[in-house]
């Protein structure tokens, strides 16, 4: 996942979140502040639950303040947290749909709503840091 967080009265910052590579201590914290098992965070993120982003946020920006508490992230505006999806994670999804029993109609119109946003992803990956880099211990990589 690709996360930028452009609040109005400060710096942008960006972030390449993997979760993946959490580690586990991290990701339970995260339940805890979420309220809910890893997976169901996960699925509450890419939803775009508040509460969900606003956990997200905290643990990317405890990569650089460690000592962050969840009640001092700040109460950002809800277009301020950008969460977009990679191509690999498009494509997984896409795959999920092609196979999904939905009528021909409805997977067609999920599949070209899949399609423009995997346009997107390429355009946004080949502008981003190189595959290969490596990813923090915490499962996201901070960009200035």
């Amino acid at each position: 996942m690709f996360v930028t967080y452009r609040p109005e009265d400060g710096a942008e910052q960006k972030w390449i979140f993997d979760p993946r590579r959490v580690r586990a201590s991290q990701a339970e914290a995260i339940e805890k502040r979420a309220g809910e098992p890893w997976d169901a965070w996960l699925v509450a993120v890419q939803a775009g639950n508040m509460r969900a982003r606003r956990v997200l946020l905290w643990h990317l920006l405890r990569l650089d303040h460690p000592a962050l508490k969840f009640e001092d992230v700040p109460d950002f505006y809800a277009g301020e947290l950008v969460v977009e999806h990679s191509v690999a994670e498009l494509t997984e999804i896409r795959g999920r749909v092609t196979k999904a029993p939905l009528p021909a109609a409805q997977r067609e119109q999920v599949l070209a709503a899949i399609d423009t946003a995997l346009g997107e992803a390429r355009e946004r990956e080949q502008t981003t840091e190189p595959e290969g880099k490596a990813l923090s211990p915490s499962g996201a990589n901070a960009t200035p």
